[in-house]
C-alpha cells in the first residue's frame, strides 16, 4: 500500500509539475491557439446568435435530419471553409480550482498506473517505465488524436499533447521504475 500511496503522490506530482511547466513556462502550447483581429466582431455574433453554451461544428445539420440531408450537406461543403466552435456565454476564470482538479485528476491516472504496475510480477525498471509510457501513448491517441482525428485537428494543435503525454509520463515512469524496482 505505501508504494501505490508514495508513487501515485510523486507520479502525479511530477505529471502535474511538467504539465505547468509546459503551459505556463515552456510555451508548448503557444502555437494551439491563435490570435485574430476579428476577436471582437467575431465573439458580437456568436453571442448575437448563439443561445446556449456548448459545442457547435459549423455548418452542421438540424437534430433529426436524415443520412440524405448529412450527405447533402457533406457534398455540398466540400472546399469550403468550416470551424468547431466552443461557446461559453460569460468568461469567469477560477484557477485555484482548474490547478486543484488538474492535480486531483493527475494523481489518479497515475494511482490507476501504480495498480497496474502492482499486478506486475517482476518489477524492473524498464517494465515499469514501460507501462507508465504506455499509459501516455494511450491518453495521447485516445484522448487527442483520435477525439480530434474527425475535426481535422492541426498538428500544431496535436504535437504539445504529444509532447506533454510522453514526456509527463515519461517523468512519471523514471520515477515509478525507481521506486518500483529498487529492492
Amino acid at each position: 500500500m505505501k508504494k501505490i500511496i508514495i508513487g501515485s503522490l510523486v507520479g502525479g506530482i511530477l505529471l502535474f509539475g511538467w504539465q505547468g511547466l509546459s503551459w505556463m513556462v515552456m510555451g508548448i502550447h503557444d502555437k494551439e491557439y491563435l490570435y485574430t483581429p476579428a476577436q471582437d466582431n467575431l465573439l458580437s455574433a456568436l453571442s448575437g446568435t448563439l443561445t446556449k453554451e456548448g459545442q457547435y461544428s459549423l455548418p452542421n445539420v438540424p437534430p433529426g435530419s436524415t443520412q440524405k440531408q448529412m450527405e447533402d450537406l457533406g457534398k455540398a461543403m466540400e472546399g469550403k471553409p468550416w470551424a468547431t466552435v466552443t461557446y461559453h456565454k460569460a468568461y469567469k476564470m477560477d484557477m485555484v480550482m482548474q490547478m486543484i482538479r488538474g492535480f486531483l485528476i493527475s494523481l489518479v491516472c497515475v494511482w490507476l498506473c501504480c495498480l497496474v504496475i502492482g499486478k506486475q510480477g517482476e518489477k524492473t525498471f524498464a517494465s515499469v517505465f514501460t507501462t507508465a509510457l504506455t499509459f501516455g501513448i494511450v491518453s495521447f491517441l485516445f484522448v487527442w488524436y483520435i477525439g480530434h482525428n474527425w475535426g481535422g485537428t492541426p498538428w500544431s494543435v496535436l504535437k504539445p499533447h504529444l509532447i506533454d503525454d510522453v514526456v509527463g509520463w515519461g517523468l512519471a515512469g523514471i520515477w515509478l521504475g525507481w521506486w518500483y524496482s529498487r529492492k
